[in-house]
């Protein structure tokens, strides 16, 4: 890793971690999710009811700061 960034000039603010999660909207419980095992097919809530979803994504750098969270709503 040490010869990539010395090659390409990396910085350590250049690096990122990302992670996503997803949650449903009204639903304050935990639920199980169902999903196969080699993650091709869609997620399936294991909770009835019709409810929307929303994502948060978050990102951090190497430094240790983040950068605010994003959080996407069905349109």
């Amino acid at each position: 890793m040490y010869n990539i960034k010395v090659k390409y000039g990396i910085l350590d603010n250049d690096i990122y971690n990302f992670d996503e999660t997803g949650f449903m909207m009204g639903i304050i419980i935990a639920t199980m999710v169902v999903t196969t095992s080699d993650g091709r097919s869609r997620a399936k809530q294991a909770q009835p009811g019709n409810r929307e979803w929303a994502t948060v994504i978050q990102g951090v750098n190497a430094l240790g700061w983040a950068i605010s969270p994003f959080i996407i709503l069905a349109g």
